[in-house]
């Protein structure tokens, strides 16, 4: 298993992504069924991600809860791929899960959301991880999710597709979730690409990761 150099970066703030440049990656999505999707996620309950007005940025009232820390961590391969995550704007939606950390059972996780953005036929969600614990311990998005893989996707509601992360080997489209750690009180930024719906849709449903509620109507820049 290829590990992801972790890069630390000062003072994450303000808005945009960089293009997107993913070889060899199928750009199909597939039929929504009934028995919900990957990750395991409950849709019992939804969020809706509301445009923001401009020059103004959209939340829901949480955050990252980044500012004021000294460091926040993202991995090389976001670069690699063309995605800034340096840049980004306030989150327009945000989810607290449970976190799998060893000797705190108390152990939660804010998921934020950041937003998508057409890049030709891709759109790409853009993300952060904060876990609240006492730990100091580095460790994986895939042991805070209890040794599960993070699976994002996206829904077109509008004509009833799912959309998976890109390709046969999805690693090639998003962070690695056995890549780069982070311990609690850091936020960790992180990407995942999937293939654009028709140019007339302009907001897709969003499961930012398993445990959270999904999110409506997010606008795709």
């Amino acid at each position: 298993m290829q590990t992801t150099t972790r890069h630390r970066v000062r003072g994450i703030r303000a808005r945009a992504l960089g293009g997107l440049v993913v070889a060899g990656l199928a750009l199909s999505g597939c039929s929504l069924g009934l028995d919900g999707g990957s990750g395991g996620a409950s849709q019992e309950e939804s969020t809706s991600a509301a445009a923001p007005e401009d020059g103004e940025a959209a939340s829901d009232g949480g955050g990252s809860d980044s500012e004021g820390d000294e460091e926040a961590v993202v991995d090389e391969g976001a670069a690699a791929a063309g995605v800034d995550l340096t840049d980004l704007g306030e989150p327009v939606a945000t989810a607290e899960i449970q976190a799998v950390v060893e000797g705190d059972d108390e152990a939660t996780m804010t998921v934020s959301l950041y937003g998508l953005e057409r890049q030709g036929e891709t759109v790409v969600a853009t993300y952060s991880f904060l876990v609240h614990s006492d730990s100091t311990e580095d460790r994986w998005i895939y042991h805070y999710l209890g040794n599960q893989a993070w699976e994002p996707y996206l829904i077109d509601s509008a004509n009833l597709n799912r959309h998976g992360v890109l390709g046969d080997y999805p690693e090639l489209a998003m962070t690695d979730y056995q890549g780069a750690k982070f311990r609690p009180g850091q936020a960790f930024y992180a990407y995942a690409s999937f293939a654009a719906p028709a140019e007339d849709v302009e907001t897709m449903d969003v499961m930012m990761v398993g445990g959270a509620p999904l999110v409506t109507e997010v606008p795709i820049r």
